[in-house]
């Protein structure tokens, strides 16, 4: 029933804008018209465009509904051709027959004598009725095209929303397998760290599931959840691993896209730091100034540096989370990978939002 209604309601909105178009164009044609003739009245003029605008509407309907829809938008542009041509060819025969048999008998009868159905200028005639046509079909095709953007704008959008929830679906086994790796070398060890780990991946995994669910979260929440990585990885390395994490500028406030930057850190230390046995190190700095944030992660190359340089650089996690900040931050991030000989090195910044939330 309710679709019923709003139906109903499209059509009405419908006809009166089809209404207000006709209503407009004869009353412009009639003032004008009686204005250029002085001899005639404004009333004779309107009755006399009431009989013939019926086919200057009939034109218009018939080559907008029907002529372009079924043969201009499926390619078919001679039969097209054709068609438009023989309708109009027949409308402007309607016309002179309302003309001789209507228009002057009525209006101008003194003259009728000086009427032919035969003698007519098809030009004139033409532009006298396909003039409105075009209007009307122009703002039909303008109707169109904009809603054909505006349909292609919302779909756009969402197959970026698709993809983007999909890349971030990606992130959650992704840093599981990595995380239960871990987990699997410390219970082999029957380590007495098992159980801490087990409770830490549990909080981490609690706010993954349960609290980024928004497009945007705040950025002390993503460095809580940096720090709550940091010490996992300390539980796995121990006093083997050297830590350095600063963060400087003003960060309570700012939105940032949730789970954006563990995909770095976790890159540093599955393909930097995992096959590394001495001098295990990683920087890690933070820093805000004027709503860009800068990222930047060095860490010690392994022993395997020569094999694992591509896996750094082109890794599943780092393809995933470019493949975000270009949807996410289009123009407004900068992100750099690089191999400086003694270390891998991440540089990021990124122009963050506030949080405008009361």
């Amino acid at each position: 029933m309710l679709l019923k209604f709003k139906t109903i309601d499209i059509y009405r909105h419908r006809f009166l804008w089809h209404l207000l178009f006709w209503v407009s164009y004869l009353m412009f044609y009639t003032i004008s018209t009686s204005s250029y003739y002085t001899s005639y009245s404004f009333l004779r003029m309107l009755k006399q465009f009431l009989i013939s605008m019926p086919i200057d509407m009939i034109a218009a309907y018939f080559t907008v509904y029907f002529l372009i829809p079924r043969f201009l938008y499926k390619q078919k542009h001679l039969l097209f051709v054709f068609l438009f041509l023989v309708s109009a060819f027949f409308i402007i025969l309607i016309q002179r027959l309302t003309l001789v048999y209507i228009t002057y008998p009525v209006f101008y009868p003194d003259e009728t004598s000086e009427i032919s159905l035969f003698k007519m200028n098809y030009v004139y005639s033409f532009f006298n009725i396909y003039a409105i046509v075009g209007i009307f079909a122009s703002i039909k095709l303008l109707k169109l095209w904009f809603t054909n953007q505006q349909v292609n704008r919302k779909l756009e959008k969402e197959k970026l929303e698709a993809e983007l929830k999909f890349l971030k679906a990606q992130i959650h086994p992704h840093f599981l397998f990595n995380t239960l790796n871990n987990l699997y070398a410390l219970t082999i060890d029957k380590s007495d760290l098992a159980p801490e780990v087990v409770i830490k991946l549990s909080d981490l995994l609690d706010y993954m599931l349960y609290e980024c669910n928004a497009s945007k979260i705040l950025l002390e929440k993503e460095i809580k959840l940096l720090n709550d990585y940091l010490e996992l990885e300390k539980i796995r390395y121990g006093k083997d691993l050297k830590i350095d994490f600063q963060i400087t500028g003003p960060i309570i406030g700012k939105m940032i896209a949730p789970l954006l930057l563990l995909p770095f850190l976790e890159n540093s230390f599955k393909h930097g730091l995992s096959s590394t046995i001495d001098n295990v190190w990683i920087k890690l700095n933070i820093s805000v100034n004027n709503n860009t944030l800068n990222l930047k992660i060095v860490n010690s190359k392994s022993s395997k540096s020569n094999k694992n340089e591509k896996s750094f650089t082109e890794g599943i996690g780092l393809k995933n989370v470019r493949r975000r900040l270009d949807l996410i931050y289009p123009e407004k991030h900068e992100l750099v990978v690089k191999d400086t000989g003694e270390a891998f090195e991440i540089n990021l910044s990124i122009e963050l939002e506030n949080n405008n939330a009361k």
